[in-house]
């Protein structure tokens, strides 16, 4: 292994080269470990230059560990990832519950460490890892969308077409390009149907001097510590408004039912306005609240349309040369909590899957071993994410107030799993599986789980008629 200062091991040289459509967290996170891997790395952005914008989002501890391995990632990781206090509110503004740090829970007898749950902002985690590909070497090709995707199966060889007409060809194609990727047609042979869940989503964050510009805002929503302010969630049957505010910056979220005029993009821009009419329809709504909408600026405010889609169980296409990764492969609605945790542990199973593999021949099995070992995993919080959505519109209680979809996302199958570790121990294991049928235990989904394919319709009927959607095994 070659010893460099940015990274405390890098692997033999595979030989296998690899072409990342997109550059996401998933996108930069799968160019890094694909790199520390051994494999030959390339990746193009559809965006003609760096996104900067975004708020916040919860990045859990099994994607943070594959930092261990890159000393300037875990040194800036420490530096931007926050540890708030949450506390529960009413759309009032009053408060039901103390504020408090939401602690990872374990199993009974573990070893593991859970520590407490901490939020990166998008623009600084993204910056982050962009800065670790720039110093080994590697840059981001922005201005280059992907509009189809193909595979040679003769050659070994796989690609895409740019929206100027230039191929790029490479061993291994990583679809990390996000919702509606072209990739489906090859790995799927169709588009993904989706439908509106009925909400959708006003989402901001901008620097904080702005917001404090209002003394009522300032004397509202103050620092605690010398870094963040709580994270306030005011819950109620229709509406959730979630606000944090940290040394630099303000970020605020607004659910509601109206979702016709959003869209399902995080670049489609909105005006406060358009948010103020819908808060003039809840009760009691507190001035101070609608001072702080008013102070957003209109290049950073999002409606986001929110969408259901099925579990995809095939992300690597018929020839094994093209493999999906993030929210190309699955999607998650926010409330699962997960998405980008999930798309980080997706790039360090894949790149551990591929170097496995040994070599340009073995890339197919590489990938079907990969989608193998992670899909049943992201089903299952696929599935959480249904759940917590709907514990999420209890209205709140007084005391050790908890939406039950909160408790579940702190269970230790969650946050102790390693998909480095797993995929080693696993990947011939899942080969002679599918090559053979030998039969394969997951271990990486709750304890006593036994997966049945499920749909958004057959859960969503299940709510409707009052009833909870059933969980065998030991999911908290």
């Amino acid at each position: 292994m070659t010893v460099t200062d940015d990274c405390t091991q890098r692997y033999p040289e595979t030989g296998i080269s690899v072409l990342i459509v997109g550059a996401g967290v998933a996108g930069l996170m799968a160019a890094l470990e694909c790199w520390r891997n051994g494999h030959d790395v390339r990746i193009v952005e559809r965006s003609p230059e760096e996104v900067t914008t975004g708020d916040s989002f919860t990045i859990g501890p099994s994607a943070t560990r594959a930092f261990k391995h890159w000393p300037k990632l875990a040194e800036e990781n420490e530096k931007i990832a926050f540890v708030p206090h949450l506390a529960f509110y009413t759309l009032s503004g009053h408060r039901v519950t103390e504020p408090n740090h939401v602690e990872y829970r374990k199993d009974k007898g573990s070893k593991k460490v859970p520590g407490q749950i901490t939020r990166h902002w998008r623009p600084q985690l993204h910056g982050m890892l962009l800065r670790q590909l720039y110093a080994i070497g590697i840059s981001v090709e922005y201005g280059c969308r992907a509009v189809e995707y193909f595979e040679i199966s003769h050659t070994g060889r796989a690609g895409i077409i740019l929206a100027n007409s230039e191929r790029l060809e490479a061993d291994v194609v990583i679809a990390a390009d996000g919702l509606r990727s072209h990739s489906t047609k090859v790995t799927l042979g169709q588009e993904i149907r989706a439908r509106p869940t009925g909400q959708a989503l006003y989402r901001t964050a901008f620097p904080v001097e702005i917001a404090m510009n209002d003394p009522m805002v300032r004397e509202r929503f103050p620092l605690v510590g010398e870094k963040e302010g709580p994270i306030e969630f005011w819950a109620g049957e229709h509406y959730h408004f979630l606000v944090i505010r940290t040394s630099d910056t303000m970020s605020w979220t607004l659910s509601h039912k109206d979702y016709e005029s959003a869209t399902e993009s995080w670049s489609h821009q909105s005006d406060p306005e358009d948010v103020l009419k819908i808060t003039s329809t809840i009760p009691d709504w507190p001035e101070v609240a609608d001072r702080l909408i008013r102070l957003t600026p209109k290049d950073r405010l999002l409606h986001f349309r929110v969408m259901w889609r099925d579990p995809q169980p095939t992300w690597v296409s018929p020839a094994g040369r093209i493999v999906q990764i993030g929210d190309a492969a699955h999607t998650y609605i926010p409330a699962s909590g997960n998405g980008a945790t999930q798309g980080i542990e997706d790039a360090v199973s894949l790149a551990t899957c591929l170097r496995m593999a040994g070599g340009t021949e073995q890339v197919p099995w590489a990938l079907r071993i990969h989608n193998r070992l992670r899909f049943i995993r992201v089903s299952c919080l696929q599935k959480l994410g249904l759940i917590n959505l709907k514990s999420y519109s209890e209205k709140p209680k007084k005391d050790n107030f908890t939406p039950k979809g909160l408790q579940y996302l702190t269970a230790e199958w969650i946050w102790g799993h390693e998909p480095e570790t797993y995929a080693e121990e696993n990947y011939y294991k899942v080969l002679d599986h599918l090559q053979r049928g030998t039969p394969f235990q997951d271990t990486n989904i709750p304890r006593g789980h036994v997966y049945r394919d499920w749909t958004i319709d057959e859960m969503l009927e299940i709510q409707e008629r009052g009833e909870e959607i059933e969980l065998d095994g030991e999911w908290e």
